[in-house]
């Protein structure tokens, strides 16, 4: 009785350890494929982030480009570019097409804000403020406005609301009033006098013009913004770059991220 015991308490012995170092083996088996997968998913962000910055790369080529039909479309519309057979989403838009924080006038901020959802009176007040940030015209002090992102420091501006226009805005150039011919779709919908048909004629004329000539004009700033996927991973480049006129330092990278 008592061998048989022993034995059965033997077999109950390897089978635990059996099940132990399966248990064991199966843990090693997991962390080998996720720590595999973390490498794929690496590795893919990587690619996707090289594959993006070749697109900007290219975009400011083009943009220098002279050759007649080189130009892109630079109001934002977006095009499908193909880097080392990744498809690559790219937008360029001129940022004179935009609002200045720096320079638009109240009128047009608030329109601009009532736009997305404020009332009259909100919007005004609103505007008031973000001008009155602005130092005098004429002198040295810097600009009241670095980045579209120092409007969330202005009482009354809201995350939900800044998200809604901050697309429109732009801190780049110092023009007052935007280019009608290379302004986004949310810009014309709030200059004086645009209706909807206006805006679909304009941009029916840009669908159906010839490719521009190039190159990118002097002291323009373009914002560029790339997306590239590569299996799942998924990275975002933009950058503003000036053009200088200058053949030795042809453009500036004003902003890159």
């Amino acid at each position: 009785m008592m061998a048989r015991d022993q034995r059965g308490l033997a077999l109950v012995s390897v089978l635990w350890g059996v099940a132990i170092l399966s248990l064991i083996a199966a843990a090693m088996r997991l962390e080998a494929v996720t720590s595999a997968q973390i490498d794929r998913n690496v590795w893919n962000a990587t690619r996707a982030g090289a594959i993006a910055d070749v697109a900007v790369n290219r975009a400011i080529l083009t943009l220098m480009d002279n050759r007649t039909g080189r130009m892109p479309r630079v109001d934002g519309t977006r095009a499908v570019v193909a880097v080392d057979g990744i498809a690559v989403r790219l937008w360029i838009q001129n940022e004179s097409g935009k609002i200045n924080l720096n320079a638009a006038d109240k009128s047009l901020l608030q329109s601009l804000f009532a736009s997305a959802g404020l009332a009259d009176s909100e919007a005004a007040a609103l505007a008031d403020r973000v001008v009155a940030r602005r130092p005098a015209p004429g002198g040295s002090a810097p600009l009241a406005y670095r980045a579209v992102d120092d409007l969330l420091s202005v009482p009354g501006m809201t995350p939900a609301l800044y998200g809604r226009v901050a697309p429109a805005l732009t801190v780049f150039g110092r023009a007052a009033t935007p280019d009608q011919s290379v302004a986004p779709r949310d810009v014309l919908r709030v200059l004086p006098g645009m209706s909807e048909q206006g805006i679909a004629e304009i941009l029916k004329q840009r669908d159906e013009a010839a490719p521009s000539t190039g190159p990118a004009g002097a002291q323009s700033d373009y914002l560029v913004t790339a997306q590239a996927r590569v299996a799942g991973a998924q990275v975002v480049r933009t950058t503003v770059v000036a053009f200088t006129g200058d053949p030795a330092k042809p453009y500036l990278i004003l902003a890159w991220r």
